[in-house]
């Protein structure tokens, strides 16, 4: 029996064009997961937030006690100050120093010992600068405040809390990014040939269909039937929850 020619048109089509599957199984998981701890330490004074609630960007959600970090920026000021005074009375002293050097009447050690006395007042001075910047920057982080539009998973923190910040703060506060979510899938290498990041794709979860970009693709396989990890990133006003079923749908 002779096998008409548009199969072989048919099979050459498959072989070079693999069919994928339309859609895959994933799982909702949190977008822009992030735990926040403060890089110093001190007493919590104020959480302004609970789990559960919506924060907006840069809105403050922990303080640590105010006291010693306004205490430490007032001392750094001060010696900001004195240092200055130093350095400007210091080139005052080199500058009459160089005009009695021109006159002869300075010798050449009193204008170097002028001019170095000068140099060590101007080191003092940027000294006391940076240890003013390191102050504020101290006070600054004192306060924990929303990295961006976000929804608050986890509080760990309570006022009268001593926080020791050591080589590993400890997390204060958890969130998530408002709004926004992951659908994560595990596939086959047949699934991910063709894909690229940024590729518009969808995902259905809870009974909708949202649009969606591939926002990562391993491509190093990590064990498993499936091996291959998908991430698509998506917008939805409708609260979701980590681990709630979902499915991407491949272009």
């Amino acid at each position: 029996m002779k096998i008409p020619s548009i199969w072989f048109g048919l099979l050459a089509l498959l072989l070079i064009y693999p069919v994928k599957a339309a859609e895959v199984e994933a799982l909702v998981q949190w977008s822009q997961r992030t735990e926040l701890a403060t890089p110093v330490s001190g007493v919590v004074a104020s959480v302004a937030v609970n789990a559960g609630e919506r924060v907006t960007k840069d809105q403050v959600l922990l303080a640590l006690d105010a006291a010693p970090f306004r205490a430490a920026v007032q001392q750094a000021e001060a010696l900001v100050t004195r240092s200055k005074l130093e350095r400007d009375e210091a080139a005052r002293d080199a500058q009459q120093a160089q005009e009695l050097y021109d006159r002869t009447v300075l010798s050449t050690v009193e204008l170097e010992n002028a001019k170095m006395k000068q140099a060590r007042a101007e080191a003092g001075y940027k000294e006391a600068r940076a240890a003013l910047d390191h102050a504020r920057y101290r006070q600054r982080v004192s306060t924990l405040r929303a990295p961006f539009d976000a929804v608050v998973l986890r509080r760990h923190a309570e006022p009268g809390q001593a926080i020791a910040a050591g080589l590993q703060p400890p997390v204060l506060l958890v969130v998530v990014a408002a709004g926004e979510y992951l659908a994560q899938a595990r596939v086959s290498p047949a699934h991910v040939t063709g894909l690229k990041v940024g590729q518009a794709l969808s995902v259905v979860a809870g009974g909708k269909t949202y649009a969606a970009n591939l926002k990562a693709i391993a491509y190093e396989p990590a064990g498993g039937k499936e091996p291959y990890l998908l991430d698509a990133v998506f917008g939805a006003t409708e609260p979701l929850h980590a681990g709630q079923s979902a499915r991407i749908q491949l272009p």
